[in-house]
């Protein structure tokens, strides 16, 4: 919602491109809109102004598992005039632009970062900062372009973020260097940087550094780290000495930067909204708009409900509201009448109502720490169904979340029941349970899926002749490892953009960015005779069940070889796996049509090995 409250902005994504509309609360007519190249969406999108609008865009890349920025900033006003791009390829700089600050006391300008691009990629590349003049027109080359950017601040690291304050100095840069050790250098305006690093956890792995924001005096900065608890918390360093306080940390969930809830001001700490088993909420401050939260919390109990923004003179609203069944929805609120206008949702065809139930589970591991995770089924079955285990891809640091599951809730409306279990090495739960997967990939990860899976057999929940392990990325190299060290346990296994092999992690992304061979190092291992043993395209003629195998011809993050390597190993065993190949796509398919066959055959082959 633009800041005066009259305007809303909103997306309407698609595959092929992304379409930004501005519509007029009052009249409800569309004032303006923008529309991305074919294969291009929109990444974020901003107020600048009352009247002006900020656009990142990104890419859909086939190699890459998320959209890749194309470092173009665009801006638009209310009235649809002045549509341009302001920086990137294509107005005559080939570096890559992103939104760093937009400056509320500053109406001409926003900070951005500019990053060279070598070889498709910024990842090593060290950063700059400027202020950009929102409001000009480049004549399109970079000499032109260049004269709307001034302050220009280097990085004085190689490569990472650079982060300024509300005055729009730039003030912190952070990197984590090839050892996985964090790097931080600050400053007073425009002094020389200092090395703060020794205040923080160096390790990367152990300390989860993230930044946050600075106070609205200037004088301090909040940032996410690792607590005394073992799990990521909110905290605040202190300029004047360098002390950090503690401002919130959860004893048993981690938190991130997207947990917290701001003011409408974005310039106040209200809370956080975290993951736990389910969703939890925190409110550490006595700010009025509290008050706010905690109503729109008792309307929809049960789920995450956020406020979005709101308007300056605190009229209204815009709020998101989301859950295990609800996949998300919008609405405008009223804020003295307390009205709830529904705005519209990501999948109105979703009715709450006709969602299977997710419902939490945990259990202890015969080595004394907790599994949690969650079983999705429908609502009125009584009786033991075929069971589909996805193990989540990652795998470390990732974790399955109480949020709406598009794969979950599509097999339970199939009549499968689903489990999702937050094995060793899973984010979200402190750093001892992050660090007992390093090594464990194909062992004690696979073991906690198969306590979780004879879980939900002796609890009734699943058909114990019928049950099948199916995931993405690590989750596919979980499922098959599953099939071939639990053969009593599983009928079936699919793999999706799957790692196989991970003595052939090296021929991945990974080790091309910071920190990444170090990060292999201490997640996976280096032992050459232990990886071959804990790989599954080793163990095929283990496997004795009907297996399918999907995969893309660009992967960067899973190449191609390791899908084929796999499928040639279970072919000289004796099996012939389903084959699923799209030459075009990457980690995971982009493409609509390719997707719904993708998820069709998928169906197909579940109801056929297990039927």
């Amino acid at each position: 919602m633009s800041p005066d409250g009259t305007h809303l902005a909103m997306l309407y994504p698609s595959d092929e491109n992304a379409v930004l509309r501005i519509v007029n609360i009052e009249s409800g007519e569309i004032e303006a809109s923008f529309a991305t190249r074919s294969r291009t969406g929109v990444a974020e999108f901003h107020w600048a102004t009352d009247e002006r609008i900020v656009i990142a865009t990104q890419r859909f890349m086939g190699g890459l598992e998320q959209p890749m920025l194309t470092g173009e900033i665009f801006g638009l006003n209310i009235d649809n005039t002045r549509k341009f791009q302001m920086v990137g390829p294509g107005v005559g700089d080939f570096a890559a632009f992103m939104i760093e600050n937009l400056l509320p006391d500053d109406p001409r300008h926003i900070r951005v970062s500019r990053y060279e691009v070598d070889r498709g990629s910024i990842s090593r590349s060290r950063p700059s900062s400027f202020l950009l003049d929102i409001d000009n027109r480049p004549p399109g080359n970079r000499t032109s372009m260049m004269r709307n950017l001034r302050s220009e601040v280097h990085s004085p690291l190689p490569w990472g973020q650079l982060h300024s304050d509300y005055n729009g100095d730039v003030r912190l840069a952070y990197a984590i260097d090839d050892d996985m050790m964090l790097q931080v250098r600050f400053r007073h305006a425009d002094e020389d940087w200092q090395d703060i690093s020794n205040r923080f956890i160096r390790p990367a792995l152990e300390g989860g550094f993230e930044f946050v924001g600075f106070s609205r005096d200037n004088d301090d900065f909040y940032f996410i780290q690792r607590s005394s608890h073992g799990t990521l918390g909110l905290f605040r360093y202190v300029v004047e000495d360098g002390s950090i306080a503690s401002v919130f940390a959860d004893p048993d969930f981690d938190l991130s930067r997207a947990d917290l809830v701001l003011s409408s001001g974005r310039d106040e700490l209200l809370g956080a909204k975290f993951n736990g088993h389910v969703f939890e909420t925190r409110y550490f401050s006595e700010h009025p708009e509290v008050a706010l939260q905690r109503g729109l919390d008792a309307s929809f109990p049960g789920e995450r409900v956020r406020v979005i923004n709101m308007s300056r003179d605190g009229r209204r609203s815009v709020v998101a509201v989301s859950g295990s069944q609800r996949v998300g929805e919008f609405y405008l609120l009223e804020n003295e009448a307390r009205q709830m206008i529904f705005l519209g949702g990501l999948n109105t065809d979703l009715p709450v109502d006709a969602m299977a139930t997710v419902t939490p589970f945990a259990i202890r591991s015969p080595d004394d720490f907790v599994l949690s995770g969650y079983l999705t089924k429908s609502a009125d079955a009584d009786t033991a169904l075929p069971m589909i285990v996805i193990p989540h891809g990652g795998p470390m640091g990732i974790r399955d979340l109480y949020d709406f599951n598009r794969e979950a809730q599509y097999l339970a409306k199939h009549g499968f029941a689903v489990l999702q279990v937050n094995f060793r090495g899973s984010g979200g739960f402190g750093y001892e349970h992050l660090q007992r997967g390093y090594g464990q990939w194909g062992s004690g990860m696979v073991d906690d899926l198969q306590l979780a899976t004879r879980w939900a057999v002796q609890a009734g929940h699943a058909d114990p002749d019928r049950v099948c392990a199916y995931g993405a990325s690590y989750g596919a190299f979980a499922a098959l490892a599953s099939v071939a060290r639990y053969p009593d346990d599983y009928h079936c296994a699919a793999g999706y953009a799957g790692v196989y092999d991970l003595n052939e992690l090296s021929s991945s992304d990974i080790p091309f960015l910071p920190g990444g061979e170090s990060y292999l190092a201490l997640a996976v291992g280096t032992d050459v005779e232990e990886l071959h043993r804990q790989s599954p395209v080793n163990m095929a003629d283990q496997i004795k069940v009907p297996v399918l195998l999907a995969h893309g011809g660009e992967d960067r993050r899973a190449p191609l070889s390791q899908a084929e390597a796999m499928r040639q190993a279970l072919q000289e065993a004796g099996q012939d796996p389903a084959w699923i190949y799209h030459r075009g796509e990457g980690h995971g398919f982009y493409d609509q049509e390719n997707r719904i066959a993708f998820y069709e055959s998928l169906l197909s082959f579940f109801q056929r090995s297990l039927e």
